[in-house]
């Protein structure tokens, strides 16, 4: 969530009779703010002498006495924040007095600053009826940065007038100020910086230069702000929940492209920002937008589904279908209102007017040689367990989703009390973080039983960093282009040597490395959240011909 926040700064010109220090640099006193700094950020006649051995007390409090004539120290020997300048900057302000054309600029982010200095010649001026009251006074004992040249800075020491009354001889400027200000809620960072046009005396009389000004920050807690644009702007298009940090829309008033990525950008007429000033005609972007309630999650879940099947169209089985319905709605402002998958036969039904569509869900599920368990025929609620399965047929083992199995219980069952000498692993997506973590749980429950096997991978190089897989595995990774040319296999499969006994297979609608941890340092033992997985034993004699020939080549 972002926005850019912008408002117009008159500036005025003035020439005033003032007291001014230019910063220059001076080391010896930069060493001694900071070793005030390190002793309760004061400056006492002991940290003068650590700094100058030798030096009596008389000679001591003097030097505390000039830094205070110089603002680095308050009457009791307290660092200023001028102070605490001078012990980063090892500048410190050189006063002088004189009759100075200021350019001065206020507003509330950025105090009452003078963005620059002229130092003007005395001589006598016939304009004196002219003074006029100065309109505002700059902060005092405040360093500047002069914008026609970031090296220059200054204090306005003081402005000596008579009885109090500050005068000032108003000039005339075309000088233009803008402040710009970008808060970046997701960053926790807000940052400011001033642009305008500014006269350069020293290169002519009419001369124009660009502002120069390093951004700063104001140090905003901008999440407590968007509380506080809850029940103002932000009302007119939803509900803030603070706790999320998201707004809740209503569904209807979403473009396909907020539908797809949680986000909405507001045009706001008018903000405020307590202490801060107003701002007009804001555009609030990417603005994190979740739904309103169960009822209205459950339309945006299958605005999403329908939309992929339509992007994406061709033959998808039910586990694939239930397996990009969860990608689609688990980790996201969706899932906390667990939305389902309808049912296959629901499924069909809300496709009967699009045959095409039809024919794409129905066709898998009719056709496939490793009929769908019943259960996986039924809805799917995110977040929320999938039953056992009452009766597995032989030969198949459903892990069912998030039935919180272990990857120890799946290998244990996969391995069906054999011991593997050799395993592969064919699945196109060995890649990202994630996968290769439970690729490491995976090869670590399955050593837990036969610590020497042999774990071979062979997988897509598209994105694929084949290195860590190695690193995992200990042999080097296959790419399916090398294995399989252009006949790559849609499933996964898991082909296991034993150390006796003919090789088998397992075919599998879904990869054991989609599993993932909810806890730091998983084990082979520890629970994890699944998608579904169905997988089915094979033969070799039932498996593609580059499977099986691995398969029959590694028993020789």
């Amino acid at each position: 969530m972002r926005c850019v926040l912008t408002t117009e700064i008159p500036v005025s010109r003035v020439a005033v009779f003032a007291e001014m220090a230019w910063m220059q640099r001076r080391p010896e006193l930069g060493l001694l703010c900071r070793a005030g700094r390190e002793q309760d950020n004061r400056i006492t006649a002991a940290v003068v002498q650590s700094v100058l051995p030798g030096l009596g007390d008389a000679g001591a409090n003097n030097v505390i006495a000039w830094c205070r004539t110089l603002g680095l120290c308050d009457a009791h020997g307290g660092l200023t924040a001028l102070g605490a300048d001078v012990a980063e900057s090892n500048e410190a302000p050189v006063p002088e007095q004189g009759v100075y054309g200021l350019w001065l600029a206020q507003h509330p982010v950025m105090g009452r600053r003078v963005l620059a200095v002229e130092r003007l010649a005395s001589k006598r001026d016939p304009r004196f009826e002219s003074i006029g009251p100065l309109a505002f006074e700059p902060d005092r004992g405040r360093v500047f940065r002069s914008m026609l040249d970031a090296k220059e800075r200054f204090v306005v020491r003081d402005l000596p007038s008579n009885h109090g009354q500050l005068g000032a001889l108003a000039g005339d400027t075309r000088a233009t100020c803008r402040l710009r200000w970008t808060l970046d809620f997701g960053q926790s960072r807000d940052q400011w910086q001033l642009d305008g046009m500014i006269e350069a005396p020293q290169q002519g009389s009419n001369a124009m230069r660009s502002m120069e000004h390093e951004p700063e920050s104001d140090g905003l807690d901008l999440w407590r702000l968007a509380e506080t644009w809850a029940t103002g702007p932000l009302s007119a298009f939803g509900r803030w929940q603070a706790g999320e940090r998201r707004l809740a829309v209503e569904f209807d008033d979403l473009s396909d492209g907020e539908v797809a990525n949680f986000r909405k950008s507001l045009p706001l007429r008018r903000v405020e920002i307590p202490g801060r000033g107003t701002f007009e005609d804001v555009t609030l972007e990417d603005v994190p937008i979740g739904p309103t309630s169960g009822q209205e999650a459950q339309r945006w879940a299958m605005a999403r589904f329908d939309r992929d099947l339509s992007d994406k169209p061709g033959y998808r089985s039910r586990s694939a279908l239930r397996e990009r319905f969860a990608e689609l709605t688990e980790d996201t402002p969706l899932e906390s209102f667990a939305p389902s998958l309808p049912s296959h036969s629901d499924l069909l039904a809300r496709a009967a007017k699009n045959p095409e569509r039809f024919w794409t869900i129905a066709a898998p599920v009719d056709l496939s040689p490793f009929p769908p368990a019943s259960e996986e025929l039924d809805a799917l609620r995110i977040g929320s367990p999938a039953p056992a399965p009452v009766v597995e047929p032989a030969g198949v083992v459903r892990v069912p989703y998030r039935g919180g199995w272990s990857m120890r219980r799946l290998v244990d069952r996969l391995m069906a009390g054999v011991a593997p000498r050799r395993l592969l692993l064919c699945d196109r997506y060995v890649r990202g973080d994630d996968n290769l973590q439970s690729l490491g749980l995976l090869i670590d429950s399955v050593r837990a039983i036969a610590p020497s096997v042999g774990v071979e991978v062979w997988t897509g190089d598209e994105e694929a960093d084949f290195k860590k897989v190695q690193a995992l595995t200990g042999t080097s990774p296959r790419s399916y282009r090398e294995v399989f040319g252009r006949s790559w296999p849609h499933d996964r499969y898991l082909i296991v040597l034993p150390t006796q006994g003919p090789g088998f297979g397992w075919h599998m609608s879904n990869s054991p490395i989609h599993a993932r941890a909810d806890v730091q340092d998983a084990g082979p033992d520890t629970a994890l959240r699944w998608k579904d997985l169905a997988a089915t034993r094979v033969t070799a004699d039932e498996l593609q011909p580059a499977l099986r020939q691995w398969l029959v080549g590694s028993a020789r």
